[in-house]
């Protein structure tokens, strides 16, 4: 999985310089110098010294200086010392301890304080001596991959130089019997053509007036246009991290609480292999502190088809902003909340985001998804395939919405449930309603992640008395009138309900409620099915209401809906 760490600004390299004595020296450009090889787990050894090293390749056909090159690794810095790096060669980079086992494979250069590489994964960059990039990788143990060479001993080697961005496809771990080879050509060297778009992944004010804008991989910034907010132009873009994949834009004004701006990218701006970005514009706006109710938990995929990923699906049922870097989510009231990210990741008014737990590649499995409404969280609970609960917090964990589901909200003539996720009727209806849960439609693939859902049905006006949201319903699991919304306000407040359906011959097939507080009102849902879960026969039915309320009022409503199949 890939893993992109937000560092500190800039500031504290952009102070260093080179000390060139005068002369003229020519620093790497972006792409020219790149990190091609990576040991961060040399034990046990295949054969290499147990040490960790990274090896540079100079891809021009120009001798390029090295003096005072920022090595940053996660939250360490470093500096190459003074000398060049010839046309077509490699350096070995390491620790002083350990330049004398690294001697016989090549040139070596001892960095002083060479930062320890985290198997685990953490970002790499180089930055020229005035802080412009050079070259920066996201490692991660899935350039290892998951077979034998997944464990330690191992390098990962860059096998297409011409792309050298491309990441993790232009990764792979080595083939070469003792685990690398440093200072000398990797052991795969082939094609891996990058024709995929940079995608955006969050936006957020990073102060007051201005905007910072993070996406999967690194962005050409030096020399864009300036960005467009509300179709004026801003200051150029200035980078926000050492692998310049945050752009922060000034917006030349505060943002104003509960406004929306319109931003859009320059033309010209474009990954390394000159791919424009997935999206052109977007919305963003300052984030607001969500109340009970206002974000909503709305579909679900407990229980994923083989190669596919868990996913929690949320609808923001306001007209706010908010920042899921504040949210927490929790398997259920005696587990631990987590938060769900450490980006801040925003959800629009009215939008929908699903957090995903592993692979975001739903392009082709989910026709009606939305990728760009994806989102790989940090940590996302377990969720039992035939039941549990989720409860969604903000940062003073005080609940935001909860749910419990279970295996008998799908569909009951479903022949399995695997790979198939539990969607909203009505996605601004409570989530404790289980009646307002049904399975995804089979013409969605069983799941429309980010996107409205695939069984959505427009919630009645909250008129006085009884409302349906059709005078049909059609449960035959094809996405179209599945479901049938049933909207009683009887007027005044305490009110108690009882809502029943009743067969043309009149005898009760479905109790929707009995005797239940509801307040000034309810939105129910049908399916369409029995109180035993079977399929009712087509036909013409009832939908009889009764309420009364504390105060002696009393109501009885009456509507006729067909059950229909096709």
């Amino acid at each position: 999985m890939k893993k992109i760490l937000l560092l500190p600004l800039l500031s504290l390299y952009l102070s260093v310089t080179a000390q060139t004595g005068g002369s003229a020296v020519r620093y790497p450009a972006t792409g020219d110098v790149v990190i091609s090889e990576i040991m961060a787990d040399p034990t046990p050894s295949r054969g290499l010294p147990e040490r960790e090293y990274l090896e540079i390749f100079n891809r021009t056909g120009d001798s390029l200086a090295t003096g005072g090159i920022m090595l940053i690794a996660g939250p360490d810095t470093a500096f190459l010392s003074t000398g060049w790096i010839e046309p077509g060669g490699r350096i070995i980079l390491c620790s002083t301890g350990s330049r004398s086992d690294l001697l016989p494979y090549g040139r070596v250069m001892a960095v002083k304080s060479f930062p320890s590489l985290n198997d685990s994964g953490e970002l790499i960059a180089l930055r020229d001596p005035g802080g412009s990039l050079i070259h920066a990788v996201s490692y991660s143990p899935e350039f290892l991959g998951d077979g034998p060479r997944s464990g330690g001993g191992w390098s990962a080697e860059l096998i297409d130089p011409a792309n050298p961005f491309h990441e993790p496809f232009a990764w792979s771990p080595s083939s070469d019997v003792s685990g690398g080879t440093p200072g000398k050509a990797n052991s795969t060297v082939t094609t891996v053509s990058d024709d995929r778009c940079p995608r955006m992944i969050a936006a957020w004010p990073a102060a007051p007036d201005t905007l910072a804008v993070l996406f999967d991989e690194t962005v050409m910034l030096a020399g864009a246009s300036p960005w467009l907010v509300e179709g004026r132009p801003t200051l150029i873009a200035s980078s926000g991290d050492p692998a310049d994949r945050t752009a922060l834009v000034p917006l030349g004004e505060r943002l104003a609480a509960g406004r929306l701006i319109t931003v859009s990218l320059p033309t010209d701006i474009t990954d390394y292999a000159g791919n424009a970005p997935c999206v052109t514009a977007f919305k963003t706006g300052l984030p607001d502190e969500p109340l009970p109710g206002e974000i909503l938990f709305n579909e679900l995929m407990p229980d994923p088809a083989e190669g596919q990923s868990e996913y929690i699906e949320l609808y923001n049922n306001s007209g706010k902003v908010f920042d899921l870097s504040r949210l927490y989510l929790a398997g259920g009231s005696k587990a631990q909340a987590t938060a769900i990210t450490g980006k801040h990741r925003q959800l629009l008014p009215d939008g929908y985001l699903a957090l995903v737990s592993g692979s975001i590649e739903f392009r082709e499995i989910f026709p009606c998804g939305e990728e760009e409404a994806l989102f790989r969280a940090d940590c996302l609970p377990a969720m039992p395939n035939d039941g549990g609960s989720l409860i969604l917090y903000d940062q003073s964990l005080n609940i935001i919405d909860r749910m419990n589901y279970n295996l008998s909200m799908h569909m009951p003539f479903l022949s399995g449930t695997k790979g198939v996720a539990l969607e909203k009727v009505s996605p601004s209806l409570p989530s404790e309603v289980t009646g307002n849960w049904r399975s995804a439609s089979e013409a969605c693939n069983w799941g429309s992640p980010g996107a409205p859902n695939s069984a959505l049905i427009e919630q009645p006006v909250e008129e006085a008395g009884l409302t349906l949201s059709s005078g049909r319903i059609s449960p035959d699991g094809d996405g179209f009138e599945d479901m049938l919304l049933v909207s009683l306000f009887p007027g005044g407040e305490e009110n108690i309900i009882t809502v029943t359906a009743f067969n043309d011959r009149g005898y009760p097939v479905r109790r929707l409620a009995g005797r239940v507080a509801a307040g000034a009102g309810t939105i129910l849902a049908w399916d369409g099915l029995s109180d035993q879960g079977a399929r009712l026969p087509a036909g013409l039915y009832v939908i009889l209401a009764e309420s009364y309320n504390s105060n002696g009022g009393s109501g009885r409503w009456k509507k006729v809906c067909a059950v229909l199949y096709r």
